[in-house]
């Protein structure tokens, strides 16, 4: 299954646990300025760190000639890689992004990548569907003979497929990048890319000039004086989900000038929050964002007619990031968001402060994106 349907849960589900605080203990690991799950020390070695088992997975990156070495160890890597199996569409642009696009061989549910070279390459037969981290086709994975899968585990979920695959000689390297709940964190995974594919220039040039985009476009709103309140989701089967005040999205909305209106303090997790609860808090909303997969405002009172009271729906103020989506429900949003995220900021900069975004990048379109409909 696409992780792209996952994280665009993310504001849902509890992806910063207090387990996962006391792993990374918040801080950035090694051989990183900013992200806290994962490490690189020295030359040859990679340590991801989880918080859905507190596990800690040490990977010796060792040259690919070195046949011996890579039998013996489940956890040696050859190096560089050439060939790669991806169970997450979100891993496909880090390592367009190096230069090594050629080298994914399958992928976790093709019919949901956005991204127009990779679907082209799906639909000539060059890369393969290796079927849901829930149920992986093991005899394809196999057969595409590549250096590695680049996989993840979910908190909650069935993540024994990982183990299986490695008890079946294929190389598995584990990465976390979801769990990251800063702006700069996600994108520095840019470096654990570059150091697989031995990348490494590319993708600190690469990471360097994106943060540093990112950065000046924070800059923007730095003064402002008055943050747009904005609402966040909508009933999702029901329950009205909200990401902490510590969450990677609320410090985009924050960075762009906005707070999300009753996030709480101290926490990365969403929580769950009663209709009646939110719906008292969207009345003091300016803007609202992330309606789920509405297009339109008729759409939204479909869910429930009272939303016709909330200010933001009066005023047309309601913006959803389903700009660049695929038929299945792919999401290019949480595909390419996490190494473009200067232009998921001046999307919400936009948003919030139009006579900003009017000034600083006049006749802009928006990039993820769309107002709703009236």
């Amino acid at each position: 299954m696409k992780r792209c349907l996952i994280l665009a849960l993310s504001l849902i589900l509890a992806f910063c646990h207090r387990s996962g605080q006391q792993v990374a203990d918040n801080a950035a690991g090694e051989g990183s300025s900013s992200a806290a799950y994962f490490i690189i020390k020295g030359n040859d070695t990679l340590i991801s760190l989880s918080s859905w088992d507190l596990s800690v997975d040490r990977y010796v990156l060792v040259p690919r000639d070195s046949s011996a070495l890579l039998a013996a160890d489940p956890m040696a890597i050859p190096y560089p890689i050439e060939s790669c199996v991806c169970m997450s569409t979100t891993y496909l642009p880090h390592i367009k992004l190096i230069g090594k696009a050629e080298s994914v061989k399958g992928v976790s549910g093709t019919r949901f990548i956005y991204d127009s070279l990779y679907s082209s390459r799906a639909s000539n037969g060059l890369i393969a569907d290796v079927g849901a981290e829930t149920a992986p086709d093991y005899e394809k994975i196999l057969s595409l003979k590549a250096d590695v899968v680049l996989a993840y585990g979910i908190e909650g979920s069935d993540n024994s497929y990982i183990e299986k695959l490695r008890k079946l000689g294929q190389k598995v390297v584990v990465i976390n990048d979801y769990l990251e709940h800063t702006v700069t964190g996600r994108l520095e995974y840019l470096k654990l890319f570059g150091k697989l594919f031995g990348k490494e220039a590319v993708a600190d040039s690469v990471f360097k000039a994106r943060k540093e985009e990112y950065l000046n476009a924070r800059q923007l709103c730095a003064e402002v004086e008055k943050p747009a309140k904005a609402l966040v989701n909508m009933p999702f089967k029901g329950i009205w989900y909200l990401p902490g005040n510590n969450s990677y999205m609320a410090e985009l909305v924050r960075d762009a000038g906005g707070e999300i209106i009753g996030a709480e303090e101290g926490e990365c997790a969403s929580s769950q929050k009663s209709f009646e609860h939110m719906y008292s808090l969207a009345l003091e909303s300016d803007v609202w964002i992330h309606l789920n997969s509405a297009r339109s405002k008729a759409e939204v009172l479909a869910e429930n007619p009272l939303f016709k009271n909330i200010p933001a729906f009066k005023s047309g103020q309601m913006y959803n990031n389903v700009k660049r989506v695929t038929p299945e429900g792919g999401s290019d949003f949480w595909e390419s968001g996490a190494v473009n995220p200067a232009e998921i900021l001046k999307d919400l900069i936009q948003i919030f402060h139009p006579d900003i975004a009017e000034k600083n990048f006049p006749g802009r379109e928006m990039v993820y994106y769309i107002k709703l409909d009236e």
